[in-house]
């Protein structure tokens, strides 16, 4: 019996997620109601509540999950491709973000330049941290060991760069300004790479 109550609330948490994304995809936030989203998704207002303290944090959670689902598939191709380079490595997972945003309107007008918010949103993280999740920073800090770099503060490396991505891609993608994306990308990824001399391969042992 518990475990049938509990499959039911996932299913209504999951109506309200999928009716709040298709909502959101296609109107301005302002002019969505919560009355709106359970209406939807076919359930009670009361269980809106439930799960989210208004729309806002239902649509930072639903950001949080489409960028963190974007960067998981990269890290993913990344690991199917012979990279062996640091910068190299960034600059392919920020590509294939790019070209997904590039091949999937809905989702780059959902998130718009809220990259970075769907990375380092601390406190969504927290308060959904029994939901299935990727860390873009704790990948990001596992490519620095890998290659053995050195950074005062690799996370504030991290926020640079998808700050500046996120800041360029919209506009860039949707109207070609300051430039179509695939002209902004030479520029955008030299920018990366000068971020990443920040930091600097450490001595290893026997390389002397």
């Amino acid at each position: 019996m518990k475990s049938k109550i509990l499959e039911n609330k996932r299913i209504k948490k999951e109506r309200l997620i999928d009716a709040a994304y298709s909502l959101f995809s296609h109107n301005d936030l302002k002019n969505v109601s919560i009355q709106d989203i359970v209406t939807k998704a076919g359930v009670a207002k009361g269980t809106f509540y439930l799960y989210f303290k208004d729309k806002y944090m239902l649509r930072d959670h639903l950001v949080w999950r489409e960028v963190s689902r974007l960067f998981k598939e990269a890290e993913a191709a990344l690991s199917e491709n012979d990279i062996r380079n640091f910068e190299d490595s960034v600059i392919f997972i920020i590509n294939h973000v790019l070209m997904a945003l590039e091949n999937n309107p809905v989702v780059l007008t959902f998130i718009r330049n809220n990259l970075s918010a769907g990375v380092f949103h601390e406190q969504l993280h927290t308060a959904l941290e029994n939901e299935e999740s990727f860390s873009l920073n704790e990948a990001f800090l596992a490519l620095v060991k890998k290659y053995h770099y050195e950074f005062k503060d690799p996370t504030i490396i991290l926020y640079l760069i998808i700050e500046m991505v996120g800041s360029c891609c919209y506009t860039s993608i949707t109207e070609n300004q300051p430039l179509p994306i695939r002209e902004l990308k030479p520029f955008l990824f030299d920018s990366i790479r000068a971020i990443l001399h920040q930091g600097v391969p450490k001595e290893q042992p026997g390389n002397e």
